[in-house]
């Protein structure tokens, strides 16, 4: 997907949401030309004009301001109540590009909608965090008919690294079942990791010595190679929160379901991530699900 000399060929960008993400984001973008942004929060101001971005008052006003509209949300919900008003308010012409972990239903229905006022849509959820959202070194998963997502290729190579963009399908949608289905497996391998890790420490092995065994072996995850070294530390991954987790949880067996597919596996990480919301309610915590088997267990991992 990169290319050399991508430009926005003069487009005017807007980006809603100046949160975790899109604070680096925006800085980012600013350097393919102008870009508008807007946030619920007016606190975010600063951020917005530190990056050198223009802050603007309303989602309307900056979907009327926009030629590629930008959305880092934190969920479904959220993106469904800014397009609600930003679609009326965007021009025929215009793409809008999300990067939002969303669900595929809602993302078919308001990319209908945007297509019947002749608006190109592009799903991009993307994987990352903070730090990567600063660094351009996301990964996206890219969903949308091939002219839209040439239009937004500039935008997700300004965002990644060579390779980071992975091209699922012409709909929208096929952006977002990727995303769910391979955020389902990291969710699922960290709780079973986390299981292992304390089993093996059961029988008197040092859980960082037994980690970089597994680690090595034929069940080896991402998760468990590069993301449960964060737990010997007491850091559970604050950069997503426990709840959203299982708002994707529940996407992915809905999905599951009109599949005709059994998802047993899947079906017991979802029920180790809700009683991990149940337990430590919505807060921040990608690994919380692994906090709560070492509580039941009875012994920590650190």
């Amino acid at each position: 997907m990169r290319q050399e000399g991508d430009s926005m060929d003069e487009q005017r960008i807007g980006l809603v949401g100046i949160g975790r993400m899109g604070s680096g984001i925006v800085a980012r973008l600013t350097a393919l030309g102008p870009v508008a942004a807007f946030d619920i929060d007016p606190a975010r101001r600063e951020a917005v004009e530190h990056a050198g971005a223009t802050w603007m008052e309303s989602i309307t006003a900056i979907a009327r301001s926009s030629d590629v509209l930008v959305t880092v949300l934190p969920g479904p919900g959220e993106t469904d109540a800014v397009m609600r008003e930003a679609l009326p308010a965007l021009d025929s012409g215009a793409v809008w590009v999300d990067l939002t972990s969303g669900d595929p239903d809602r993302t078919s229905a308001l990319a209908e909608t945007a297509a019947d006022r002749g608006i190109e849509v592009v799903a991009a959820p993307m994987g990352g965090g903070p730090s990567d959202a600063a660094g351009g070194t996301l990964t996206f998963y890219v969903g949308g008919a091939p002219d839209a997502v040439g239009r937004a290729t500039p935008i997700l190579n300004r965002l990644s690294a060579d390779g980071g963009i992975r091209l699922c399908g012409p709909r929208p949608s096929d952006g977002v079942v990727v995303k769910l289905l391979a955020n389902a497996l990291w969710f699922a391998n960290a709780v079973a990791a986390g299981e292992a890790l304390l089993i093996g420490a059961g029988h008197g092995l040092a859980p960082q010595h037994l980690h970089a065994l597994l680690a090595d072996s034929a069940g080896s995850s991402t998760a468990l190679a590069e993301h449960l070294p964060a737990v010997f530390r007491g850091d559970y991954l604050t950069t997503f929160g426990v709840d959203r987790v299982v708002e994707e949880l529940d996407a992915v067996a809905a999905l599951a379901g009109a599949a005709s597919v059994s998802s047993p596996v899947l079906d017991a990480s979802t029920d180790v991530h809700r009683h991990a919301l149940a337990r430590f309610g919505p807060v921040l915590g990608e690994l919380l699900g692994v906090r709560l088997i070492e509580e039941t267990a009875g012994r920590d991992l650190r």
